[in-house]
């Protein structure tokens, strides 16, 4: 790392100390909002890489958290300053001495001596002295904004809407920001006060905190993530998120896909969950047991029903690593669908026939009305594959596409119509005939 010189680093030093109510009142803006986003993740800020293991100060088992995670200050120190997972906050920090937060910063416990450069240190010491917002001022213990007095309507459709749409969900970089203000009001007011770390996003501090509390309180009246939406999605992302998103494939096989299996050298095809999981989500406890598709990796379902958001650090794991190729909505999308979206192929299928548990009768006209208009009374072929063919020789793919859809195809999903009727569609489609 570049570094000054020792002999004007001590100066430096000396005037902070000599002067530090001075230093705190004039700290440049500019120093203060990137002290917020190293604050935030000093990494993604600084463009450098945190050490592969965890941070030896951190000592909480009681919950788990990645291990970059917990080099970053807002993880042990939280995101209204007042600490987190047992550990202390910054603000009895507020207005004391940056040269000492410097020397913090330094220390044993921090550990940032080697990580951070010195300006680093010295934007986020301006940060930790000048910068805290007081969250428990601005929002209320049911985590809604108390200054909801004159609307930012106005600001914000100039403003933000351009990146984050005028309901907040144009960006699938990040949640929903009806989402975020309502469940993650104190990180929302933190990022709109300085912006991303080693984002484009303008940071507002120049508003005032009051007007960005006004802003938080629009926010917290937009739409939420349609979760039917999110689910069937997910699905599809299951099914190949590749195709699903910008088509580009993989061109190395996923690092955790074993190296035996049969298909461990068609690199796209290693990287898609239903590869690993099984289209029956029971892995290798269920139709991927054996043949090609065995790779001896369970399957999802003890999943369902499981929180969301550890789903989401699970595909962030280094077991998935789906943080570095997918966006956050993605991840969103994906983790909805595994803890809400799964269905008991069992109960639909029938698990050694493969035969459909409905009525091919009754079938019959919900697929003239649902799904002649694409595939036509003879079940029309689909990349070159008939779909009667298809249902036959692998129902619980046909079952998940009819659910969910096909990725990056027009074909709706048809989750939210009764499973009935879904089950008795499939029994007719595999009484079609392939006349070629």
């Amino acid at each position: 790392m570049k570094r000054v010189a020792l002999a004007a680093l001590a100066a430096f030093m000396t005037g902070l100390a000599a002067a530090p109510t001075v230093a705190a009142a004039t700290a440049d803006a500019a120093s203060i909002v990137r002290g917020g986003r190293l604050y935030d993740n000093w990494s993604h800020e600084s463009k450098e890489r945190q050490p592969p293991h965890p941070n030896p100060a951190f000592k909480t088992r009681q919950v788990r958290v990645a291990a970059a995670d917990t080099w970053r200050c807002v993880e042990c120190h939280g995101w209204d300053y007042r600490g987190k997972h047992g550990m202390a906050g910054i603000r009895g920090r507020q207005n004391t001495d940056p040269a000492a937060i410097v020397a913090l910063l330094k220390d044993a416990t921090h550990g940032y001596e080697e990580l951070l450069h010195d300006n680093d240190r010295i934007d986020l010491a301006n940060f930790i002295v000048s910068g805290q917002a007081d969250m428990q001022k601005l929002v209320d213990a049911a985590r809604r904004a108390k200054n909801n007095l004159g609307s930012s309507e106005k600001i914000f459709a100039t403003v933000c809407a351009a990146c984050h749409g005028l309901d907040g969900t144009r960006l699938r970089e990040v949640a929903p920001l009806g989402d975020s203000a309502r469940q993650r009001p104190h990180e929302v007011l933190h990022v709109a006060l300085n912006g991303h770390p080693g984002g484009r996003m303008p940071a507002l501090r120049t508003l005032g905190e009051d007007a960005v509390a006004r802003m938080l309180a629009y926010l917290q009246t937009l739409p939420s993530l349609n979760l039917a939406a999110s689910i069937a999605n997910g699905g599809r992302l299951y099914d190949d998120w590749q195709a699903q998103g910008d088509g580009h494939r993989q061109a190395l096989p996923h690092p955790s896909y074993p190296r035996k299996a049969y298909y461990a050298d068609v690199a796209a095809l290693t990287w898609r969950c239903k590869e690993c999981h099984g289209w029956d989500y029971k892995g290798n406890q269920g139709q991927f047991s054996s043949g090609h598709h065995a790779t001896g990796i369970k399957g999802i379902r003890a999943m369902a029903g499981a929180d969301p958001d550890r789903i989401m650090a699970i595909l962030r794991n280094s077991s998935h690593l789906y943080d570095a190729v997918l966006k956050y909505r993605d991840l969103q999308d994906l983790a909805n669908f595994v803890s809400q979206g799964q269905v008991d192929m069992d109960a639909m299928i029938d698990p050694r026939s493969g035969l459909s548990r409905g009525d091919a009768t009754r079938g019959a006209a919900h697929y003239r009305s649902i799904c002649a208009g694409c595939h036509g009374l003879e079940g029309r072929f689909i990349a070159k594959r008939h779909v009667g063919r298809v249902a036959k020789e692998d129902p619980w793919a046909s079952l998940h596409a009819m659910l969910n859809g096909h990725p990056d195809d027009t074909m709706p999903a048809l989750r939210e119509i009764d499973q009935k009727v879904i089950i008795d569609v499939l029994a007719h489609i595999q009484g079609l005939q392939d006349r070629r």
